[in-house]
């Protein structure tokens, strides 16, 4: 029975060890929309938001109550890392400041390189950052494209904070983004 304890208390400061520079995994999927944002709670700790447009653009809400840095960047997965580079994507964001719009990523403008997420050994294509100090307020992040159609994953926030519960929600949703996100 000791060993087993050992075993396992090695087996998740190993994981802590993999896993403590990514962001936190949210799938969102579908389930955002203007009328009903999805929610982001400590906008300054690293977030990873999977969505896919379906027809319509998705809505992220951000309140705080202090001054933060507001870091936003958009993903989209590479599903095939080995084959040719592709420059352009059509995935934009636009960030909102009470109704007034402060800032505007457009996709097919934007320079894209590829990205390799070592601890998740994820494959994506990274596209425009957004990257300043933030007066208190409300914030809206739009993620759009032409088509409103396509998996996108929405980057918010940039410090690195894991505790022993959302290190395990996190290892479990990879798994489901592996089988999902990535296919």
């Amino acid at each position: 029975m000791k060993i087993k304890k050992i075993y396992f208390m090695f087996l998740m400061l190993l994981l802590l060890g993999q896993t403590a520079y990514a962001h936190r995994p949210v799938i969102v999927k579908n389930n955002s929309s203007k009328q009903n944002p999805v929610l982001v709670e400590r906008p300054e700790i690293s977030w990873a938001y999977y969505g896919e447009l379906d027809d319509k653009s998705h809505y992220y809400r951000i309140v705080s109550e202090v001054p933060f840095n507001l870091y936003v960047n958009i993903l989209v997965p590479d599903t095939d890392p080995e084959g040719r580079l592709i420059e352009t994507h059509d995935m934009s964001f636009q960030i909102f400041k009470n109704d007034t719009m402060i800032y505007t990523a457009e996709g097919k403008r934007s320079q894209w390189k590829r990205f390799y997420e070592e601890y998740g050994k994820d494959h994506y294509y990274m596209g425009a950052e957004y990257d300043q100090n933030a007066e208190a307020g409300e914030y809206i992040v739009r993620v759009y494209n032409s088509a409103n159609r396509g998996k996108y994953s929405l980057a918010i926030g940039k410090i690195e904070k894991f505790t022993l519960v959302s290190l395990i929600d996190a290892i479990a949703k990879a798994q489901s983004l592996d089988e999902w996100f990535f296919k």
